[in-house]
């Protein structure tokens, strides 16, 4: 009988894979879809003025670490 040899890189590349869908389902799980949607529509004001994505990622992050710190952490000191 001959042995396969499976490249390891291919490996960690599906485990890499596997990992995130997991990761991305659970989100969807928690929030679901359409609630995201709506996120994502309400973005659209920024995408139609000609901001790049990498931009409303970048203010989408600067908002959520504002709601965590200030929000989130008086929600917690509670």
């Amino acid at each position: 009988m001959t042995k396969t040899m499976i490249d390891p890189k291919i490996t960690k590349d599906l485990d890499s894979y596997l990992t995130y869908h997991r990761k991305i389902q659970r989100m969807k799980e928690l929030m679901g879809s359409y609630r995201m949607e709506m996120n994502v529509e309400s973005c659209k004001p920024l995408i139609d003025d000609g901001f790049d994505l990498s931009d409303i990622v970048e203010y989408f992050i600067l908002e959520l670490r504002d709601y965590t710190d200030n929000r989130y952490m008086d929600d917690v000191k509670k």
